[in-house]
């Protein structure tokens, strides 16, 4: 009898550098969701877009007070238009709008979240991320077993912190892997 796989959920996704899909090229996964059958939910936190915060809090009908907000992410190619909010609950209280993915990190598609944390009345880091990554049941594992995929634990720091660039190299060293060390098998940067 084979052992039931160990759900992924709430771990970071490192792809290899052979992974050339552009979706995915030094991307770093928050990984939501994960089982056997039902495949795996996740969100890119490492690709900052084009797009301004208050230009989306008007489009959504919100005042967006002056004041700095946080980059809109894309969190990969399925629904780029569809949005979630990353951020650090006040409480612990079961809320059936939240995914919690830790114990201080949850998931919000909820646009009532994304105004109070706009608006101050949830403090604390967040992130507006469009669209989401998915992956069909064994799907994902079949990718972790052909070497696209690293995994890694959570760092909050990791989610809020460290500046988008340096992403993809400090996630491979919160591992002990020196990014220098992967080799690129000529795929290079996917156009």
């Amino acid at each position: 009898m084979e052992p039931e796989p160990t759900s992924l959920a709430g771990q970071l996704l490192i792809a290899m550098p052979t992974l050339a899909d552009p979706n995915f090229w030094h991307s770093v996964v928050l990984l939501g969701v994960h089982s056997r059958e039902e495949g795996a939910f996740g969100l890119i936190i490492n690709r900052p877009t084009d797009l301004d915060m208050a230009d989306v809090l008007q489009e959504l009908g919100q005042d967006a007070e002056p004041g700095s907000y946080p980059e809109v992410l894309s969190g990969g190619p399925v629904e780029p238009s569809h949005g979630f909010v990353v951020f650090c609950p006040a409480t612990r209280e079961p809320d059936e709008s939240l995914l919690l993915i830790d114990s201080t990190l949850a998931v919000s598609g909820d646009t009532e979240t994304l105004t109070r944390l706009s608006q101050r009345q949830i403090e604390g880091p967040y992130h507006l991320i469009l669209g989401y990554s998915g992956w069909a049941p064994g799907q994902l594992e079949k990718e972790i077993e052909e070497n696209s995929w690293l995994v890694a634990p959570i760092d909050r720091s990791l989610v809020f912190q460290v500046p988008f660039p340096e992403r993809w190299n400090q996630a491979l060293r919160s591992i002990g892997v020196d990014p220098g060390t992967l080799v690129d098998l000529g795929s290079g940067s996917p156009s």
